[in-house]
């Protein structure tokens, strides 16, 4: 995970890196018009989208780069690169063009208009993440979003209302000594996120938890809290009781669609292209 608290994943150097190395390649998927990316609202009659409704972005234009001026996204699909997250004060990694290479990168391409881009079906432009010092190794790898973004993100802040009831599976795997509630005490903790089991039988693989019925102090492992008496999903899909289950033994994840990323009103803004290195043919705002 991200050294950044609540940042997620994170990507980290897995050698030394000297000042100049290329930290990785990344391809990119072009997207001429923007705004492809905004959901709306049904229509009345819910077959069709109401386009004078608009109701947020998608979540891939958080790991797209733009610019202010432009309609033109890029979306770098390499492995690893998503996972670098954000520092303005002291970022140990730019991004610059990749020197024009028949197969990966086309230098003419950036000074053809926007629209070029609407009939281009192949991608050929590519960006390469350079250190801007020695990295060492174990070091996580850092970027700058750029300043808009920067003032998004804290707008954002500002403006965000948390939901009190969201509870993290991130935590609740984290936190052993956390007290899980039982279903009676509250089952709408687990709406948005649902539980497995694992048994001490390894044969026995994960069972997802249908139930939580009941929580008390654990007499032989102080350090795990409290043991559990579980409903799981067994063969036949039918319900079978476990008792004195440890935390150890659980496991959460969110149910699809319901992280906090997807939450409405969750941030959305795209990552900022240098100003210095974006093409005067793209600038079509």
């Amino acid at each position: 995970n991200s050294t950044i608290p609540h940042a997620g994943r994170g990507a980290f150097a897995t050698r030394y890196l000297p000042k100049g190395t290329v930290v990785s390649s990344a391809p990119l998927i072009h997207i001429p018009d923007r705004d492809i990316l905004t959901m709306y609202d049904d229509s009345e009659d819910g077959e069709s989208r109401d386009l004078s409704k608009p109701i947020g972005q998608q979540l891939l234009l958080n790991y797209c780069w733009g610019h202010p001026k432009s309609s033109m996204l890029l979306c770098p699909y390499s492995h690893g690169t998503p996972f670098i997250n954000h520092d303005r004060q002291d970022p140990n990694v730019k991004i610059q063009w990749m020197k024009n290479d028949d197969r990966y990168h086309n230098s003419s391409w950036l000074d053809e208009p926007v629209l070029f881009f609407d009939s281009e079906w192949t991608t050929k432009l590519m960006f390469e993440y350079v250190a801007l010092r020695d990295i060492q190794e174990g070091e996580e790898v850092l970027v700058d979003y750029g300043k808009e973004w920067v003032e998004a993100w804290n707008e954002h802040v500002k403006a965000w209302n948390p939901d009190e009831s969201y509870v993290s599976p991130h935590e609740l795997n984290k936190d052993y000594d956390l007290p899980l509630k039982t279903h009676e005490e509250d089952a709408s903790v687990y709406t948005d996120i649902f539980g497995y089991h694992t048994g001490t039988d390894k044969k026995s693989g994960e069972r997802e938890i249908h139930r939580i019925r009941a929580r008390r102090p654990d007499p032989n492992n102080k350090n795990d809290g409290f043991v559990y008496d579980l409903e799981v999903i067994g063969s036949g899909n039918y319900a079978k009781r476990v008792k004195d289950v440890s935390r150890s033994q659980m496991h959460f994840y969110h149910k699809p669609y319901k992280a906090d990323i997807f939450r409405e009103g969750s941030f959305r803004h795209e990552m900022m292209i240098p100003d210095e290195m974006f093409p005067n043919a793209w600038r079509n705002l």
